[in-house]
This record gives C-alpha cells, structure tokens and sequence, in this order.
C-alpha cells in the first residue's frame, strides 16, 4: 500500500513539472487490475514554448526520449515483479493501442483488412508505441544484470538503456550525481535526496513557475499524508512526510518574511498569495483525473473558489476516498450553507 500513497505525489510531481510541455494522462486501465494500471502517460508536444523557457534537466532530457512516454516510479528497491509488470502493462496496452490505430488508418484511406499501410503511416503509429521510464529510488546490481541494463553513458551516472526490443530504461535515482542537472528527478528519491534536490530548489528565482508548482505539490502531498491514520504509515511515509512538511514550513516562513519587509506587492505578492489559487487549481486537477473533465461544471469551480485554505485541504483529501461525483457535490452543498 505505501508504493500506492507515493503514486499520487510522483503523479502531483511530474504533471505540476511538464503541464506546460505536454499532455499528461494517468491511471490507464489495461485490464480490470489495478497492478496493470498505467499510473501516468505523457505525450510531448514539442511546439509548447514550455521547452525553450523552463530548463528541468536531465528531466528534460528523458521525457523527449520518444514521442509516448510510459513514466513509472518505485519509492524502494526495484524488484524483478516490478520489470515485469512494468513490461505486461506497456504490452497489453499497446497491442489494443495498436490494432485500434491500424483500423482506424485503414477505415481513412478506404484500405481493406488485407491491403497494407503505406511505410509512412505505419511509421505514424509506430511514433505511439511508448518508451517506459522506470524511475526508482535504487536498484540491486543483480537486478541490472539480469534485464541486461547498459549504462546509458551520455545521459550521466545512474540512467541504464535495457535492450531495444522492450523500449525501456531505468533511472537510479540514488546513483545520480548531486548537481542542479538532476535536482527535479532527485525531489523523487527517498527523504535524504528529496531534501537536498529540495536546497537547491530553494535556491531558484521566485519567477520560475515550475518552482511555485513543485512548492505546491509538495505542501498537497503533505496534507494528504496528514490525513492518512498514523497506524497506516509506514516508517518511509513518516520519513517522507517530514520532509514535505519542513517545505511547506519553509513556504509559510518565505511568506512571512517577505510580509514583514513589505514585498509582498506587484508580481511577487500575485505568486505569493497565489497559494491558495494553486490549491484550487489542484482540487479542479484531481477532479478532473478522478471524475473527467466534465464533472468540473461552472458551479463546482465557483464552489471551490468560496473554499477557504483548510477546506481546500480538507477537500482534496477527501477526493481520494470519494468513488462519486455526488459525493463531492454534497460535501460542496453542505459546505455552502455553513
């Protein structure tokens, strides 16, 4: 159960990061199993003026390995079962992807079942046939020689390439070198990495978007973790969860001081008192993942800008235990009339 609380702030993490790069979709079904669940998916859109002005690194580098990307996270050890599930998941979801893309070119070009594609079409389809980035926090030497991993050389230390035929790598996280270069993949690792990606973070000018985002997700990481009973936590979560808690604590203390030296005014007051702003726009992220993009009606988002910052804690933490729309539409009711 643990892996599956980190799921939700690996998948906050990477969609706050590259919202401005791509599409990202999560939580595709495979099969009716939830170990054969896609977690995130994301599809690069190369034209977002996103890629000529945020540098995230290596970061950067990996989510442009392909045009599809399959992007899974372990906050542990890497084990065999993971490799393998990570490799039926990206089948099964690509075998379906596959024909469907197939019929559908044939149905355009007015081709029947038996006529081929022309070599460009297929190299079309082709395209969305997706790389997997496995990212975990470590990774046994047994384990690596076992998928024949090959260091992947001009990436850096601690990226690996298994054999063409899977369209698969891994990334260490605990092997990466500890430079800006790899600090956004390095906030996924375990609480000693996190913290130092984090100083480095700290470091960066208040007007890098990417920095307010990550900020954000993990102040709504550290609310979801707080909600959980303590008696379901693992020593790793409350690990974690200390961590997220000494940012949110830093962001609270950045707040108050630039209140008392008067700089909260102009740009600087708008990103700044934007938090309660980032926190709506999670809740209408989450919904939207959970429910589809329909369920956030005009009333639900006028709703949710009535919320004061507590209830808006409150409220995305409930969103991970709610199954129906209604649910939330009748928390949002009864919240109204208080």
């Amino acid at each position: 159960m643990a892996q599956y609380k980190h799921d939700r702030f690996f998948k906050f993490y990477i969609q706050s990061l590259y919202k401005t790069k791509g599409e990202t979709l999560q939580n595709i079904q495979v099969r009716n199993d939830e170990d054969l669940e896609i977690d995130l998916m994301f599809m690069v859109e190369r034209e977002k003026v996103g890629w000529q002005e945020e540098n995230l690194g290596l970061f950067d580098t990996l989510m442009q390995e392909n045009p599809t990307l399959i992007i899974e996270h372990y906050s542990s050890y890497l084990e065999e079962i993971d490799i393998n599930q990570s490799i039926t998941r990206k089948n099964l979801y690509w075998w379906q992807k596959q024909k469907e893309l197939i019929e559908n070119a044939k149905t355009q070009l007015n081709l029947t079942s038996r006529e081929r594609l022309p070599s460009y079409v297929k190299k079309q389809i082709e395209d969305q046939n997706p790389f997997t980035w496995i990212l975990t926090v470590n990774c046994s030497e047994k384990i690596l020689a076992s998928c024949y991993a090959q260091a992947a050389i001009e990436l850096g230390t601690g990226v690996y390439r298994l054999a063409p035929i899977l369209r698969m790598g891994i990334v260490i996280i605990a092997q990466l070198d500890d430079i800006p270069e790899t600090m956004w993949l390095k906030m996924l690792g375990d609480k000693h990495s996190a913290t130092s990606a984090f100083e480095l973070i700290k470091q960066l000018s208040p007007d890098r978007r990417e920095k307010t985002d990550i900020i954000s997700a993990c102040i709504k990481y550290c609310v979801y973790l707080k909600g959980i009973p303590t008696d379901s936590l693992t020593p790793e979560d409350e690990d974690f969860m200390k961590t997220m808690a000494q940012i949110d604590a830093w962001y609270d203390d950045e707040i108050n001081k630039a209140r008392l030296e008067g700089k909260l005014e102009g740009k600087l007051e708008g990103k700044l008192e934007g938090k309660l702003e980032g926190k709506i726009e999670l809740a209408s992220t989450v919904i939207r993942a959970k429910f589809g993009a329909e369920s956030l009606t005009p009333q639900i988002v006028s709703q949710l800008e009535q919320l004061n910052e507590q209830q808006l804690d409150n409220f995305i933490v409930l969103m991970f235990n709610w199954q129906q729309p209604l649910e939330m539409s009748e928390w949002l009711a009864r919240i109204e009339k208080i």
